[in-house]
C-alpha cells in the first residue's frame, strides 16, 4: 500500500518546522548555556548531543564538562579518562581538566600527579604552574610552591597575590589567608595560617597532635620550639629529627637557634646560612645570623646581615599591608620594586612594575599607548635578565659575603 501523499496543509506545516539540531549546534548552545549559568539547559542540550553523536570527542568532552559543573566529579573524570585512551590528541586538556576537578573533589595527590605530567609535556604552561602553586600554597608547601611562582615570574605571567607569596616564602601574610583561594588544606596548611598570625603555641599543639608528620611538618615543629624559646623541646627535636628535614629552611632555623642557645655561634651561623639559602625572604633568620656573627666578633658581617634583615623586612611590611588593603599607592609599588632590585631579585621587581602599570592604566593615569610601550620594555628587560642567567641572586650575595666555611 502506497504511503499517502501529504496534503498541502501538511507540507506547509512540515516546512515551518525547524531542522533537527546537529551535534555541533547543540555543542555551541550547551557551551553558551554553561557560560550563562543555565546548568539544566546545558545538561539537556548535552544529553541530546550525546544521543546523536556518542563517539564524538567534542560531544563527550562537553558532557563531562556539564557533569563536572553539576559536581558529579567521579563520573566526569571517568568519562574524560576513557576519552583520553581512545583519542590521544585530547590527553593534555583531559589531564588539565581532570586535575582541576580532583582538587575540587579533594583528590589532591592525584591532581598533583596530573599537573606534573602536564609540565613534563609542556614545561612553560603558565596555567599549570599557577594551579600547582596554588594547590601547594593551600597545603602549606610554600618552598615547593615558590619554584612554580618563580617560573611564572620568568614567563612574565604572574598575578599580584602570587608575587606577594614570593615576598614571604615561609608563611603567608595574615590578609591573604582570609581569601577563599587560600583555603588551607591539611595539618601543614592550617599550621602555616597560624604562623601568619604569630600563633606559635597553636602551631606547636597542632603539629604535636599529628599522628604521622611529614618531613616539612616536622621541620616547622622544630621552628615552633625555637620561636617559643623552649630549649628542652628543641634539644629533643634535634635528637629525634632525620636528614629528611634538611630540605626545609624551618629545620635549619631551629638548629641555628639550638646552637646559639648552647653558645655555639659558629655552628649557629652555618645553620642560619643554610636557612636563608633555602629562603632568602626570612628577615628573622638574617637577624639571628647577625646576632651570632656579633658574638663571634665579626662586626662587619654582623652589620651586613642586619641591614639585609631590615631590607627584607621592608618588603614584607609592604606585602602585608597590600594583603590587607584594597587601595594601591604607586609610590609604594615603586619602592617595593626598588627594594627587590637591591635584593638581586629582578624578575620579581619587574613583576611588580607590571602590577604598578596595570593599576595606573585602570586609574587612567597613563595613556594606553604609553602603557603598551612600557609593558614591552619590561618584557625586553626580563628577556635580558634571563638570557644573562642573572634572574636569581648568587649564593655569596644571599649570604652577605659571609664566608661560612672559614668559621671555626
Amino acid at each position: 500500500m502506497n504511503q499517502a501523499t501529504p496534503t498541502p496543509a501538511e507540507s506547509i506545516a512540515a516546512a515551518d518546522q525547524p531542522p533537527a539540531p546537529d551535534p555541533a549546534t547543540l555543542h555551541r548552545q550547551a557551551m553558551l548555556a554553561l557560560q550563562a549559568g543555565q546548568d539544566e539547559q546545558a545538561f539537556q542540550l548535552a544529553r541530546q548531543a550525546m544521543r546523536l553523536a556518542p563517539d564524538d570527542p567534542q560531544v563527550v568532552f562537553l558532557m563531562a564538562l556539564v557533569l563536572g559543573n553539576r559536581k558529579r566529579f567521579p563520573e566526569a573524570i571517568m568519562m574524560l579518562d576513557e576519552l583520553a585512551t581512545t583519542t590521544p590528541d585530547v590527553r593534555l586538556p583531559v589531564l588539565g581538566q581532570t586535575a582541576e576537578w580532583m582538587v575540587r573533589f579533594g583528590q589532591y595527590s592525584q591532581a598533583e600527579q596530573r599537573y606534573r605530567k602536564l609540565l613534563d609535556q609542556v614545561p612553560d604552561a603558565a596555567l599549570v604552574h599557577r594551579n600547582l602553586s596554588r594547590l601547594m600554597l593551600r597545603q602549606g608547601r610554600r618552598i615547593e610552591a615558590a619554584e612554580h611562582l618563580s617560573r611564572l615570574c620568568s614567563l612574565g605571567d604572574i598575578m599580584e597575590d602570587e608575587l606577594r607569596a614570593l615576598l614571604s616564602i615561609s608563611h603567608p601574610f595574615p590578609g591573604d589567608v582570609t581569601k577563599d583561594s587560600f583555603d588551607p588544606i591539611g595539618t601543614l596548611g592550617k599550621a602555616r595560617v597560624e604562623v601568619s598570625r604569630d600563633q606559635w603555641a597553636s602551631v606547636r599543639s597542632r603539629l604535636e597532635a599529628s599522628q604521622v608528620r611529614s618531613a616539612e611538618e616536622d621541620a616547622l615543629l622544630g621552628r615552633a620550639y625555637a620561636q617559643l624559646n623552649d630549649g628542652e623541646a628543641l634539644g629533643n627535636w634535634i635528637a629525634g629529627s632525620t636528614d629528611a628535614v634538611d630540605r626545609y629552611p624551618d629545620a635549619w632555623l631551629a638548629r641555628g637557634v639550638a646552637a646559639a642557645l648552647q653558645g655555639e655561634h659558629a655552628a649557629a651561623v652555618k645553620a642560619f646560612a643554610e636557612c636563608v639559602i633555602r629562603d632568602q625572604t626570612d628577615p628573622h633568620a638574617y637577624a639571628l645570623m647577625s646576632q651570632s656573627l656579633r658574638e663571634l666578633g665579626a662586626v662587619d658581617e654582623a652589620e651586613a646581615t642586619s641591614r639585609r634583615a631590615e631590607t627584607i623586612r621592608k618588603t614584607t611590611t609592604i606585602g602585608a599591608a597590600m594583603a590587607s588593603e584594597e587601595t594601591r599607592d604607586a609610590e609604594v609599588l615603586s619602592q617595593l620594586a626598588e627594594l627587590l632590585q637591591q635584593l638581586h631579585r629582578p624578575l620579581e621587581a619587574l613583576g611588580w612594575r607590571g602590577i604598578q602599570l596595570a593599576y595606573a592604566g585602570e586609574a587612567g593615569a597613563i595613556a594606553p599607548a604609553d602603557a603598551q610601550r612600557i609593558l614591552g620594555e619590561i618584557a625586553q628587560e626580563r628577556r635580558q635578565w634571563l638570557k644573562a642567567d642573572r634572574g636569581q641572586a648568587t649564593r655569596a650575595f644571599v649570604l652577605c659575603d659571609v664566608d661560612v666555611d672559614a668559621l671555626d
